[in-house]
């Protein structure tokens, strides 16, 4: 009999969930102790707990919203400067597993017990190169609509489309004339005493400021990539308006799949609960494509409540901002790996890329025309999705004379730059406005973005191309109010 990989969710009080969760990561031994002890009682059904992982816990909505005792209060502690935050309690606890598929029917009907997918990841890096070339044909037949990559340089469907954005690459002195950084750079802010993790493949830590991250025996370390990985473009692009600013490398993408996606973000908020950063977060990847519903109900792209979906708005609940690339399957010029249920307007953006919490990110070159791949809205969750778009096309990472080197034929593409460039945005506007909650930095992004089309909102750029130099100002002549009816969507 085949097996299937799922997250199994069960509803149990943790108390004092960060040492816990802290303890498991420390300790594969104590990791598999805690996952067999909750998952105890379910015998006779074959389930496998994954070593890979620790058990997550998951919190209610009053603690993630209590300012006093709950995650809102590692803002607070952001703010002030003071010990870490009180441990706070779960109300539930993830384990991944694998169990035999004719079991799975039968461990939904166990009381206290919720099963989710286990989603399957992807990992291509710029060159367009897999690093599981065969994970395609390996995969579940009924889960591959769903299967999942970053968001790199897009491969255009044929000449049929046109792709006329793909213009020669600008430079990243071109970008930051564009951006409007240098008049910030000039008031003392440069991204100083702001760190960003970037959830990915991993970091170069020689050539970017990597200053942490997740760290755990036998699992790939901070800053230890390539430079030619994906993730050291998203920490170049970055640095782009914020040069200053830190990076937290979290290379989630060593374990494909949605389990590794949840550990990350959790990693993220053991982190906020000591010190409170990293404030904000870069996630340059997503689906390509959207699993039938009817057989699917409980998958990412279709219940935001799934692990996962939760888990990124906790961290947002934390006062972590978080930046999400809007996809590459545009109905223009679709990324090759897109699949026919998730290319066009209302299919390209869906799941966590899709949550109204976050700050969702299309792509347009330096000459203000959509990038054809670019993702269109309306959002799976939230309608008014993408929220704005970055710059994409230039020489950050990739190019001539750039980090990882390469011919004017490579530069940093895909909505994966357009995000961290929009990051570092946010970056550069929270080192000079410390107390901005994560509502009032989308708020500011979108006031301040240059309208690309009709007054307002549209499906293909948002709200328009993002403008540090007049979020600056609008920072400058009147207090955040806060958030405008840009970001209540």
């Amino acid at each position: 009999m085949s097996s299937v990989s799922v997250l199994v969710e069960i509803k149990k009080k943790q108390s004092e969930a960060f040492a816990m969760h802290r303890a498991a990561l420390h300790s594969e031994v104590e990791s598999t102790h805690q996952a067999e002890s909750l998952v105890a009682k379910l015998t006779g059904l074959g389930l496998e707990v994954l070593g890979d992982y620790a058990p997550v816990p998951m919190f209610s909505k009053k603690a993630r919203q209590d300012s006093g005792a709950g995650l809102a209060a590692f803002a607070l502690h952001a703010a002030t400067e003071t010990s870490e935050s009180a441990d706070v309690s779960a109300e539930s606890v993830v384990i991944a597993c694998e169990i035999d598929r004719a079991k799975v029917d039968e461990l939904k009907t166990k009381p206290n017990v919720k099963v989710w997918p286990n989603s399957r990841l992807t990992l291509h890096s710029n060159r367009s190169e897999s690093t599981c070339p065969n994970c395609r044909e390996k995969m579940d037949a009924e889960q591959s609509d769903a299967w999942r990559s970053v968001f790199d340089q897009a491969r255009s469907a044929g000449s049929r489309v046109d792709c006329r954005p793909y213009r020669p690459a600008a430079s990243q002195e071109e970008i930051r004339d564009l951006l409007g950084v240098r008049r910030i750079w000039q008031d003392g802010f440069r991204g100083q005493n702001i760190i960003v993790g970037i959830l990915d493949e991993g970091v170069n830590g020689d050539e970017y400021p990597v200053v942490g991250g997740f760290s755990r025996p036998n699992a790939t370390q901070p800053g230890s990539a390539s430079i030619r990985s994906h993730g050291s473009m998203c920490a170049a692009d970055i640095l782009v308006a914020a040069p200053a600013a830190k990076i937290y490398d979290y290379p989630f993408l060593g374990i494909p799949d949605s389990g590794g996606a949840l550990a990350m973000m959790q990693a993220v908020l053991n982190q906020r609960q000591l010190d409170g950063t990293p404030q904000i977060t870069n996630n340059s990847y997503g689906f390509v494509g959207r699993p039938s519903k009817d057989r699917f109900p409980d998958h990412e792209v279709w219940d935001i409540d799934h692990p996962y979906n939760r888990k990124v708005a906790e961290v947002v609940e934390s006062g972590c901002s978080c930046f999400f690339s809007a996809g590459n399957c545009g109905e223009n010029c679709p990324d090759g790996r897109c699949h026919a249920s998730g290319i066009g307007p209302e299919k390209s953006i869906h799941a966590a890329n899709s949550l109204q919490e976050v700050i969702t990110v299309a792509a347009v070159n330096s000459r203000h025309e959509r990038i054809g791949y670019s993702s269109q809205g309306p959002g799976g969750f939230a309608s008014q999705k993408p929220d704005l778009s970055g710059y994409s096309h230039f020489f950050g990472n990739f190019g001539p004379g750039r980090p990882a080197g390469g011919s004017k034929a490579d530069f940093d593409s895909g909505t994966s730059a357009a995000c961290p460039v929009v990051a570092g945005v946010g970056a550069l506007l929270l080192n000079a406005f410390r107390d901005l909650t994560p509502d009032e930095l989308k708020a500011v992004l979108l006031e301040g973005a240059t309208e690309l089309g009709p007054p307002g909102w549209d499906r293909d750029t948002g709200f328009g191309v993002v403008n540090a130099a007049v979020s600056y100002t609008i920072l400058n002549r009147a207090p955040v109010g806060r958030a405008t009816s840009r970001s209540r969507r």
